[in-house]
């Protein structure tokens, strides 16, 4: 009976495969296009992050794209990354970037996102996101502000991420 369920495991998976294979493919076929029509396609992006039914199928899309997209809807994959279920996602979409590119781009949209977003998860989502690209010297504004808050959360994101963790991992110990 083992065996039985094994075989069918391994057809399932095949078939798993086969389809994944397929919609590979289609892809491939579809990202031509995609690609020559640059501002469209920006467009359209936009527009499917802010559709909850749409929005995981966008975040993939972009990963097979080259970071031009990304750096175009910064603002909006910053308003994502809020949103614990695509944290991570956003953050390896942005990894993707050349360091000289998320210093220039992700800070800036940054400060503009808290401008607006200001809880303590916002500050620290914000700051893992600035900790895992590397951007030190925004990561040291970010735990400034947050340590001049009034609210106790968003001034412990300062204390989690501040100089003392710095000297930490610099003597690899983070």
């Amino acid at each position: 009976m083992k065996e039985d369920m094994s075989l069918t495991n391994a057809a399932g998976d095949r078939d798993s495969f086969a389809e994944a294979l397929e919609a590979a493919h289609r892809l491939n076929r579809a990202l031509g296009p995609l690609r020559i029509d640059r501002e469209g396609t920006k467009d359209r992006l936009r527009s499917a992050l802010r559709q909850p039914e749409q929005e995981v199928q966008a975040l993939l899309l972009l990963e097979t794209l080259g970071t031009e997209a990304t750096k175009a809807l910064i603002d909006d994959l910053l308003g994502q990354a809020l949103r614990v279920r695509y944290t991570l996602l956003i953050r390896n979409l942005l990894g993707r970037l050349a360091w000289s590119e998320a210093k220039e781009i992700v800070p800036p949209a940054v400060w503009r996102l808290l401008e607006i977003e200001d809880e303590a998860d916002d500050f620290r989502r914000m700051a893992e996101l600035l900790d895992h690209l590397g951007l030190r010297e925004a990561l040291q504004e970010l735990c400034a502000r947050a340590g001049e808050s009034l609210d106790e959360e968003v001034r412990e994101v300062a204390e989690d991420f501040g100089e003392e963790r710095l000297e930490a991992c610099r003597n690899g110990s983070c």
